[in-house]
């Protein structure tokens, strides 16, 4: 991180940094702000690993699911990674550049706009902001350590509040040795808040956190171009602005990078739920034992409208909001080829083991996106998970083919599974018969022989 990065390791640099608080504005409530953001970098750091990087690219080339839905074009694979990635690194620039205008005395820092342009387009990095991948992990170590105490700083916080508001209403009732307990007790809490504030982000400077954010900033945009290449929205901007000689344009522009294509889930605001949908099926159908009609008419409840016209066609006997037994008792008697179920069956099976890893994916990347939202810990970043992993991307026709498809699927598992036990009654009966009969011919044998004895 070079000059600009006050590393509070030693006395002497401990003097330093207070001498410098002196000076300069501490973040202060900000510091839960902050904490969101580096929650954003370490998130972006972590996917952009040597193991995510070749985890992810050995889950694209297995994934039948983003083959099937999405596409079978790496180029356009990749293309969509960079720009989600890009996406999320554009919105903590843009957090940095305000910082950096609004609270910042440090020159570089009012620039930062500028700088991480040229940085994006030309590869021009005036203040030395890129680290090396040691560096980076060192300031990544910094971060998290950041955030838990921030973390810390919150709880203890909320809980001094709700104490001193206890001990508001307990005054005007309590005196003597009882009140007098609980304001040592508040007073306490109150010391060890102030302890966590000296120690936390909350007593860091502008200027040391916008260093520390433009460093990040820079070294993950390197990271991202390296592996993955610069998204086509800003190579088009590149082409176009080639023939003039002017400042690089803007990253802060009003387009989104990371816009769903119009045949998409994410573009319908489906992906989640047509997750639940699949979930929901491979549940039923991996499990129909566990399921009942309820559970059958709560999935029929979830499916769309095009999606219960299309079952309507294929198996008549749905009607209504009803997806249960009577339906599968109406076909039975004309389904004889049990051969050609099984393969059904098959089939479901394996759609089921292709497309669920998607719909799992998007549940986790939604459940992953709400806890950014709120307070952070560390460990939330622990396998990442892109869009392009999910329903996110997938085509919003081939999409729900595929359910149309898992659901007749499923209904013909149903058929079978109680022909088979039925079949299986109708024999033990046969057999029960069977057993009687004998017993009976013993019987009457034995009765036969006892009055022959009688006649001799």
């Amino acid at each position: 991180m070079g000059k600009w990065c006050f590393h509070r390791t030693t006395k002497k640099k401990n003097k330093f940094f207070k001498k410098e608080k002196q000076q300069k504005a501490v973040i202060g409530v900000l510091a839960f702000e902050v904490a969101r953001v580096m929650c954003r970098l370490l998130h972006l750091w972590t996917t952009l690993s040597d193991e995510q990087v070749n985890r992810l690219r050995q889950y694209i080339l297995n994934s039948v699911g983003i083959e099937k839905l999405v596409s079978d074009d790496n180029e356009f694979i990749l293309g969509l990674i960079s720009s989600e990635l890009f996406e999320n690194v554009v919105t903590v620039a843009k957090y940095v550049a305000r910082l950096g205008k609004n609270h910042s005395s440090h020159p570089s820092l009012k620039a930062f706009e500028q700088a991480i342009s040229d940085w994006i387009h030309n590869g021009v990095d005036p203040y030395g902001w890129q680290l090396s991948w040691e560096k980076m992990e060192g300031e990544a170590k910094m971060m998290k350590e950041f955030i838990s105490k921030n973390a810390d700083l919150y709880d203890k916080m909320k809980l001094l509040s709700d104490l001193e508001h206890t001990l508001k209403d307990i005054t005007a009732t309590l005196d003597g040795p009882i009140l007098l307990e609980f304001q040592n007790k508040v007073e306490l809490k109150r010391r060890e808040v102030e302890n966590l504030k000296e120690a936390s982000l909350w007593n860091t400077t502008y200027d040391y956190v916008g260093i520390l954010l433009a460093t990040s900033v820079f070294t993950i945009v390197s990271r991202i171009k390296h592996v993955f290449g610069l998204p086509k929205l800003i190579t088009d901007a590149e082409t176009k602005d080639s023939d003039h000689i002017s400042p690089s344009p803007s990253i802060f522009s009003k387009h989104k990078l990371l816009d769903a294509p119009p045949d998409t889930l994410g573009a319908a605001a489906l992906a989640l739920h047509y997750a639940n949908i699949i979930l929901k099926i491979e549940t039923l159908a991996l499990y129909p034992s566990r399921c009942h009609r309820v559970d059958r008419n709560d999935l029929y409840s979830m499916l769309p409208g095009s999606i219960r016209a299309e079952l309507n066609e294929r198996l008549p006997c749905i009607e209504g909001s009803t997806l249960s037994l009577p339906c599968i008792e109406s076909t039975t008697s004309a389904l004889e080829d049990l051969p050609k179920l099984e393969e059904s069956i098959q089939a479901t099976i394996k759609t089921i083991e292709w497309v669920s890893p998607l719909a799992r994916n998007m549940k986790k990347w939604q459940s992953k996106w709400n806890i950014q939202q709120k307070a952070q810990k560390a460990s939330v970043f622990s396998h990442p998970v892109l869009l392009v992993q999910t329903l996110y991307f997938a085509n919003h026709q081939k999409t729900e083919a595929t359910i149309t498809d898992l659901l007749v699927g499923m209904h013909y598992t149903y058929n079978l599974k109680r022909q088979v036990k039925a079949k299986s009654m109708l024999e033990r009966g046969r057999n029960s018969l069977k057993i009687k009969a004998a017993n009976l011919e013993a019987q009457n044998e034995a009765l036969v022989s006892i009055d022959g004895d009688h006649t001799v």
